[in-house]
């Protein structure tokens, strides 16, 4: 349509203008469009990455639900790609080229710039008239997805279990339901994108109807140029496509606006459950009362009758033969398993009874190997939580780590990886420290560097420690041994 205004207009010479307008606006439009969409592209993957991280490092914090986490991941995320591809582009385009439009137009008749600005708020207008009406529709069809994201997972580690007692069909009735309850939400919200598509295509064309028209009726009455008037019934149509093309990526805006308000609010809440920790001035006595603990699909016990306890403020040294529960029982402790049978107790209140995240919050345990996550080092040490550098700096140079880059992923070995494991913990600076043998295989000179920073930060705080080094059983305020059943 833009070629045909080029040739129609390059005929007649006296006809310059028209053409050096429409020439503008092709190649200004053609340059714009292809940097606008790369410039998207980049933005739409830090953004993604941005939020993805910031949930990663929620996973560490704080309980969330296998169905919330897959949905904020994949499909809370992904539509926000979506929203950078294929409605950032018409908004930037809206931006850059309208105002483009209306110069253009008002060089060569000012009644039909009139007509263009007059009829272009209508669309907006309607637009955001029934996203409010959506609003409601695809919050319910977020919240299906997550149930049904959820009870997928839920039945894809229940699957053995099912099995065995026969119950299959109804697992896969679960998901048949949820699916359908999904699919009718997200239909809902369809529904409104394609009437707001409709109301949009219509309101446009009735306007580009209305300036047609009016330049009909002018051209009869000699009102206006012959050329003039062409070259505004050509770029009449391209006025509006921004405009159109938001109705065609209704469901889009909706969806990202939704996702957006999800993040936040998952986000908020995060900074609210991180800053509102409850101190422990002094840590609790830990006390266990006949606890067992039998692995699941084992019939001999690995934990019988344990009645111990652990005094407040003290570094307790766990000991016993190899295979004996030390390990087991600090899982225990830190909250990761749970005893089959018995009642662990802090100051007297059965831990039962506490909030999982109250009572988590209070813990570091460190085991054996920690786990090395594929990213740079600092968020390893950090477990990509915002810190000083001088903090972690001294840390480092305390265990013989101030030589590690920082700033990149590296392997290391296992003495460094339970130093890594170490500063976790002290970083996390939670009044109850539980380590697994956090100096096997370390050199004497390494392990007193350990040690004495251990001591540095035991004061108010109860460490227990499953060991099978004698220098480490001789540094502890207390000795427990655990027998095998």
């Amino acid at each position: 349509m833009l070629t045909a205004a080029m040739l129609v207009m390059f005929v007649d010479t006296t006809s310059e203008k028209f053409l050096a307008l429409t020439a503008t606006f092709f190649i200004g439009r053609l340059i714009l469009s292809g940097m606008t969409e790369k410039f998207l592209a980049r933005l739409s993957a830090k953004v993604q990455i941005k939020f993805r991280r910031q949930i990663h490092a929620q996973i560490f914090s704080r309980e969330i639900s296998s169905g919330e986490l897959l949905t904020l991941i994949f499909d809370t995320v992904k539509s926000l790609d979506e929203f950078f591809l294929k409605v950032a582009p018409h908004i930037f385009s809206a931006i850059i080229f309208l105002p483009l439009f209306l110069i253009c137009a008002a060089v060569v008749d000012w009644i039909t710039t009139a007509i263009l600005l007059i009829t272009l708020p209508i669309a907006p207008l309607m637009l955001w008239l029934i996203g409010k009406a959506t609003a409601e529709k695809n919050s319910r069809a977020w919240q299906e997805l997550q149930k049904l994201n959820g009870d997928f997972r839920e039945l894809l580690t229940a699957i053995t279990t099912l099995k065995m007692f026969g119950r299959m069909e109804t697992g896969a009735m679960k998901i048949r339901e949820s699916s359908q309850k999904s699919s009718a939400a997200t239909l809902d919200v369809l529904k409104l994108a394609f009437v707001s598509s409709f109301a949009l295509e219509l309101i446009t064309t009735l306007s580009i109807a209305l300036v047609a028209v009016t330049l009909g009726l002018r051209l009869v009455s000699d009102d206006a140029e012959f050329r003039a008037a062409l070259f505004l019934l050509l770029i009449a149509p391209e006025f509006f496509m921004p405009v159109r093309k938001f109705g065609v990526a209704f469901h889009v805006i909706i969806s990202a606006r939704s996702s957006l308000d999800r993040l936040k609010k998952f986000l908020i809440t995060a900074e609210k459950i991180g800053g509102t920790s409850e101190k422990i001035l002094m840590p609790p006595t830990i006390s266990l009362t006949a606890v067992n603990f039998v692995y699941p699909k084992k019939i001999s016990p690995t934990l019988k009758d344990i009645n111990m306890t652990f005094a407040r403020g003290k570094i307790t040294a766990l000991i016993g033969d190899s295979g004996a529960g030390k390990s087991t029982l600090l899982k225990i402790l830190s909250g990761i398993l749970q005893p089959t049978t018995g009642e662990i107790f802090w100051n007297d209140l059965p831990t039962s009874h506490m909030e999982k995240n109250s009572r988590l919050s209070k813990i570091s345990y460190v085991p054996q190997a920690p786990h090395l996550f594929t990213t740079n080092l600092r968020n390893n040490f950090t477990m990509f939580d915002a810190l000083d550098d001088k903090r972690l700096s001294k840390l480092l140079t305390a265990l013989n780590l101030s030589t590690l880059d920082l700033n990149a992923p590296q392997k290391l070995s296992r003495g460094q990886l339970q130093r890594l494991g170490i500063i976790r913990a002290l970083l996390k600076d939670t009044p109850i420290i539980l380590l697994d043998e956090p100096t096997a295989g370390l050199d004497d000179e390494t392990e007193q560097k350990v040690l004495t920073l251990i001591k540095n930060f035991s004061t108010r705080r109860t460490i227990i420690i499953a060991t099978h080094r004698l220098s480490v059983i001789n540094f502890a305020d207390e000795v427990k041994r655990i027998t095998p059943p």
